[in-house]
Formats: C-alpha cells, sequence, structure tokens
C-alpha cells in the first residue's frame, strides 16, 4: 500500500509502535473483529488490551506493517513473516490469515547491544553455577526448556557472552531460527526450512567448519537431537532447547525422540529448565524473575534414563538427585517477597 508519510496508517502505525515501546511490551498484537482491530500489547508476560482500531483503518494499518516488514501486500491469504529493521531496534512481524481479515504479532528485539553476562540474568545459584560450570567444559551437551516467553533465548545468548569472552578463543556458531539478535564474537547462521537449509542440514554442514561450541536453536526431531548428541561426544560444546514442561522431562522426550538411553546419559551435562514471574511493587506487578531448575547429570537420574523411566520415575530421579523443582525454586521467590503465589500458579498451574 502507498501510503504517504502524514496518511492516517503511516501515523497510526507510528503511534502504536511508540505506545507499545512506552509501555515496554515484548509484544504488539493487532486481532481482527467484527468491530474493528482489537490492538493489545503484552508486557511482563501479560496481554493487555489498548484500543479498538476503525474497522476500515485496520486493513490499512495491516497494509502499512507488512510494507515496513518488506512483505507482499497483496497475498492476504497465506502467513508471512519479515523483519522491521532499526534503527531505534528491530521487530519481527508475523502475519496470518483468519476469516476476519489479517492478523498481526509484531515481537520486539528485548534490548539492543550485548548480552548481559550470565551473573545479571538473576537465576538462583544453583542454576548460575551449574550453568558457569556447563560452558567451560569442552565438550557435551546442556539443554534449556520452557515455553515461548520463558527466556531461553536470553540465556543462550548471555552463555555465547561469556564464551565469546574466554581464553583460549574457541570457535563460536549458531543455527537459528530467527537471528534474533547478533553477537560480537559469534558466527550466527538462520535456518531457512523452505529453502531446504534445514536444522538436521545446516548442523551436518556445520561439523565440517571446525566447530568448538555450537548453538542449535531447537532440537524438533529425532534426526537434529542425533548429531547434536552425537557432536557433543565427540569434541563439541552443544547448547540447544528441547520443548518439555520440567527439566527431567526433556529426557523423556529425547527417549520419545528414539534418543538410545546410553547416549543421553553420556552426553548431556545439565538441563536448566525455566520460567519469568511478574515482581510484585507496592500494589502491582513491575518487571519479573526468573525461577530455574537446574538438573545435572546424577547417578540417580542416570539409572533412570537407562531404564527408560517415564516421567514419574524422571522426576523421582531428580528428586532423589536433590535438584529443586520449578515450583520450589518460584515458591522461593515468593518467600523472598519478590513474587506471591497466585503469580507462581498463573505460570506454573496449581497442579505443577
Amino acid at each position: 500500500m502507498g501510503d504517504t508519510p502524514g496518511a492516517p496508517a503511516v501515523i497510526a502505525v507510528e503511534r502504536l509502535l511508540a505506545e507499545a515501546s512506552k509501555r515496554g511490551a515484548s509484544d504488539l498484537h493487532l486481532d481482527p473483529t467484527e468491530e474493528g482491530v482489537e490492538v493489545s500489547v503484552r508486557r511482563d508476560g501479560v496481554l493487555e488490551r489498548v484500543e479498538t482500531l476503525p474497522k476500515e483503518l485496520g486493513p490499512r494499518v495491516v497494509g502499512r506493517l507488512k510494507a515496513l516488514a518488506d512483505l507482499l501486500a497483496y497475498r492476504t491469504d497465506v502467513p508471512q513473516e519479515g523483519r522491521i529493521p532499526g534503527p531505534p531496534a528491530e521487530a519481527r512481524v508475523a502475519v496470518f490469515p483468519t476469516v476476519l481479515g489479517e492478523r498481526v504479532a509484531v515481537r520486539f528485539d528485548a534490548r539492543e547491544g550485548e548480552p548481559r553476562r550470565l551473573p545479571a540474568l538473576g537465576l538462583p545459584p544453583v542454576a548460575l553455577e551449574g550453568l558457569q560450570r556447563a560452558i567451560r567444559e569442552p565438550e557435551g551437551v546442556l539443554l534449556l526448556t520452557g515455553p515461548a516467553g520463558s527466556g531461553k533465548t536470553t540465556t543462550l545468548y548471555s552463555c555465547l557472552h561469556e564464551l565469546s569472552a574466554m581464553e583460549p578463543r574457541r570457535s563460536l556458531f549458531t543455527l537459528e531460527d530467527p537471528v534474533e539478535r547478533r553477537i560480537r564474537g559469534v558466527t550466527q547462521t538462520q535456518v531457512n526450512a523452505a529453502g531446504g537449509l534445514t536444522f538436521t542440514r545446516a548442523l551436518r554442514s556445520l561439523l565440517r567448519q571446525d566447530p568448538d561450541v555450537i548453538l542449535v536453536g531447537e532440537i524438533r526431531d529425532r534426526e537434529t537431537a542425533a548429531i547434536a548428541l552425537e557432536a557433543g561426544l565427540t569434541g563439541h560444546l552443544v547448547l540447544s532447547t528441547v520443548h518439555a514442561g520440567t527439566a527431567p522431562q526433556v529426557f523423556a522426550r529425547l527417549l520419545e525422540m528414539g534418543i538410545e538411553p546410553f547416549v543421553a546419559t553420556t552426553a548431556v551435562r545439565g538441563v536448566l529448565a525455566q520460567r519469568l514471574l511478574r515482581r510484585r511493587e507496592g500494589g502491582g506487578f513491575r518487571g519479573r524473575a526468573v525461577a530455574a531448575e537446574w538438573l545435572p547429570m546424577s547417578a540417580p537420574l542416570r539409572r533412570a534414563v537407562l531404564a527408560k523411566g517415564d516421567g514419574e520415575a524422571l522426576e523421582r530421579a531428580a528428586r532423589e538427585s536433590g535438584a529443586l523443582s520449578l515450583r520450589d525454586a518460584a515458591m522461593a521467590l515468593v518467600q523472598q517477597g519478590i513474587t506471591d503465589e497466585s503469580e507462581v500458579d498463573r505460570v506454573l498451574g496449581r497442579g505443577s
């Protein structure tokens, strides 16, 4: 759409992006409805309704965002993804067709510049020390788990930042979908499944680039898992994420993917599960704190994995090893007055 700088859609988009930035939002949502376009922002993990745009303005606002992200304005029937380049800050734009029009989600980059060092993340001491030990190892696999928005990428980038400052120097590579932030001293590659560059294919080729450390954005399938764990057994340090509810359940996922128990117990050095909980401040919430479960490989856990134990057996083994659960870590924040039980239940559910 060829909106001029003073056009209503241009003004509306500038205002919405500025408002999202002012509120410290991580995401901006535009949802088409029968009445118009409902605008919401996500702040500290919670959606807040902002306003409803007039129905006739909605398509032009979507068109303006698509233009900024270099997407195809004339395609309204397929999902599209792009980026709004900085400065001041980059943002990812995802457009999705619905029966009432196109829905847009804008994800803002968390912050500019270098990632924070690990001690600045606010991780529990046991988790911080476990991560720091794991990334000093010359080989092995470090896995993170947690839902979208739990801070996994921030933690991984902080690990890379630590690694880039270590001596002697190591060759650092990433395979990401997408690359969310550039990191000095790290060779970063964005996978492109549609173009044939999958995590699996990229990882196979990357191993011929003489890497010391490899960050694989996500382990989604057996083939990627097998290559990543094999790399961790043959002189490489591998960092990645696996979708699971808790740290012990990561091993259940690996077994479900068909990974041999011996390989999993030998390659994996530790698993970090994390969540972000809103901080209590006065009469409300402001900012977020990290609740993290650090699970190193131990004799009880190794026995449970080798026996192909189910989720409950793996959880018991983790507790037998002395590892605190996510809920234990979250309740420690409650006891410190950082958050409250209602926030713990909101993030973890009542029965976890």
